[in-house]
C-alpha cells in the first residue's frame, strides 16, 4: 500500500491504531483485514496542505511508539471529555480526526478485491438505497 499524501510509516501508524480501536471481533474482521486503508487517499485529498503535512508528520512519530504507548494514548482520548485541563482539547481533536479517519476506512464500501470476507457493512445490513424524485 503506497499513498500520495501519506507516509509508509504514516500508514503503519493507521493500521497499528485501527486494529487497536477495532480488532476482530467475532465474525467483524479486524480494521487491517479489511483492507479499507487502500482508498485513505480518497479521504484525505479533501484535506488542506498544512493539515495533511501535520497528520503526516502525527502519524510517523507515532508508527515508531511502542503499543503501550498507543494503547495509552487511546484511552486518553476516548475520555477527553471529562478532561478539563490544558491537554484535554487536544486529546478530543486526535479522538474526533483519528476516530474519522479510521472509521471512515473500516465501513467502506471500497475493499480491496483481496480482502475475502463479509465487509462490516454487509454485516451490519447497511445499504445506500438512492431515491429518485
Amino acid at each position: 500500500m503506497t499513498s500520495k499524501y501519506l507516509s509508509n510509516s504514516a500508514l503503519k501508524a493507521i493500521n497499528r491504531i485501527g486494529d487497536l480501536m477495532i480488532p476482530r471481533n467475532g465474525e467483524f474482521p479486524a480494521f487491517s483485514e479489511v483492507g479499507g486503508i487502500t482508498y485513505i487517499d480518497e479521504l484525505v485529498s479533501y484535506a488542506p496542505g498544512a493539515d495533511i503535512k501535520d497528520l503526516n508528520m502525527l502519524l510517523t512519530i507515532l508508527a515508531f511508539m511502542p503499543t503501550f504507548v498507543l494503547r495509552w494514548l487511546l484511552g486518553k482520548m476516548e475520555t477527553a471529555m471529562e478532561n478539563k485541563g490544558p491537554l484535554g482539547p487536544i486529546f478530543r481533536q486526535l479522538d474526533i480526526g483519528l476516530r474519522g479517519l479510521i472509521f471512515s476506512c473500516y465501513y467502506t464500501e471500497k475493499v480491496p478485491t483481496t480482502f475475502k470476507g463479509k465487509k462490516p457493512l454487509d454485516i451490519i445490513g447497511f445499504q445506500l438505497t438512492r431515491v429518485e424524485d
